[in-house]
């Protein structure tokens, strides 16, 4: 049976994509012969076998990568403010420029529940949901092991001299309210530190070659802008329709800051 759109006269029910409650006498898709459970959707989700009509909401224009730290700028007046702004706004570009045509961009969304946080960049790609987080922070960076004769097994994150690795876990604020809203396990959830235009120091080797990564520090990619593209591009379990689905489902809920 092809999913119908209907007017729910009787009972109320949840869209099976979003989980937002199908009002009684207002109107959705349904398809009794999806599970039990996944029979219903909302009118924003809709049919994933349907073309978007005008009852469809689009996914809304982005605007443009370090528009609220630009506005925080405004505000506080700092550097890293408008570094902040400078770095979004050039990993918009390298996104623009490198990603896959098959993968989607929100940019500068609020994250679910957190009226004050942002995402700089949530990208939808076959190889899962990107949050990637950007910085332009000056300093030469390292990531590597405490100096010998350390025996200290734990990797590093330093900037400019300084010891920035509680930044990484930090990402984690914004990942897992995404990965909550999309409640699905079977999609993975990558989150990302994207490092613009910085200042890499040598990497830990034989050979001393620059050290811009990648490298994986408790689930975070963190290297440069370009690198973190090249990761997301790679192939995975997301189809082009399920991609078309999840962008949608994410421009919904997590409107531009």
């Amino acid at each position: 049976m092809p999913w119908t759109k209907k007017t729910f006269s009787q009972n109320a029910a949840p869209c099976a994509i979003c989980h937002e409650i199908v009002a009684k006498g207002t109107q959705g898709w349904t398809d009794a012969s999806q599970p039990r459970g996944k029979r219903v959707r909302c009118l924003n989700c809709g049919p994933g076998d349907v073309v978007a009509t005008e009852n469809q909401a689009s996914p809304r224009a982005d605007p443009v990568a370090g528009t609220s730290a630009l506005r925080q700028d405004k505000r506080y007046r700092g550097d890293a403010n408008l570094k902040g702004a400078q770095g979004e706004y050039l990993m918009g570009g390298y996104l623009a420029e490198e990603l896959s045509p098959s993968s989607r961009v929100l940019t500068d969304r609020r994250v679910p529940g957190d009226s004050e946080a942002n995402i700089d960049h949530v990208v939808i790609a076959a190889s899962g949901v990107w949050i990637v987080d950007s910085k332009k922070w000056s300093g030469e960076i390292r990531y590597r092991s405490p100096s010998f004769p350390s025996t200290d097994p734990k990797r590093y994150l330093t900037v400019g001299g300084v010891d920035r690795t509680s930044s990484i876990a930090k990402i984690y604020r914004l990942v897992i309210p995404v990965a909550t809203l999309i409640d699905d396990r079977s999609v993975p959830v990558k989150p990302a530190m994207a490092f613009i235009e910085s200042a890499w120091g040598v990497r830990e080797g034989l050979h001393f070659r620059r050290g811009k990564g990648p490298y994986n520090h408790e689930g975070v990619l963190l290297a440069g802008g370009h690198r973190i593209i090249a990761a997301i591009n790679e192939p995975g379990p997301l189809s082009s329709d399920r991609v078309d689905e999840l962008w949608r489902l994410l421009d919904a809920k997590m409107p531009p800051r």
